[in-house]
């Protein structure tokens, strides 16, 4: 995480919008998603777009992954671990086996 105090707006506003740069994501997915941005819990919609995003085999350009890792930097979310980096850092911050 980062030292500077999360804006839960912006935080918010950033994850909206690498929903609608999810491609190919189920109507259920990005409704489910939407409705935890709104109530607030932003790791855990992350989190679920990440996961869903591996999951569908979504395409994330290079710039969307950078984006998505700079927002679980923000929010301590082991984002490339969760799209499947077989090598990230685990979200206990162990080494993959």
């Amino acid at each position: 995480m980062t030292d500077q105090p999360l804006d839960r707006a912006v935080a918010a506003g950033q994850l909206r919008h690498a929903l609608d740069a999810a491609l190919g994501l189920p109507p259920a997915d990005v409704d489910q998603i939407r409705v935890l941005i709104d109530a607030g819990e932003l790791r855990v919609a992350l989190e679920t777009l990440c996961t869903q995003a591996y999951e569908y085999d979504i395409e994330l350009s290079p710039a969307q992954r950078e984006a998505l890792q700079a927002l679980g930097d923000t929010l301590g979310v082991s984002v490339r671990y969760l799209l499947g980096d077989p090598w990230a850092d685990t979200p206990s911050g162990n080494a993959s086996q």
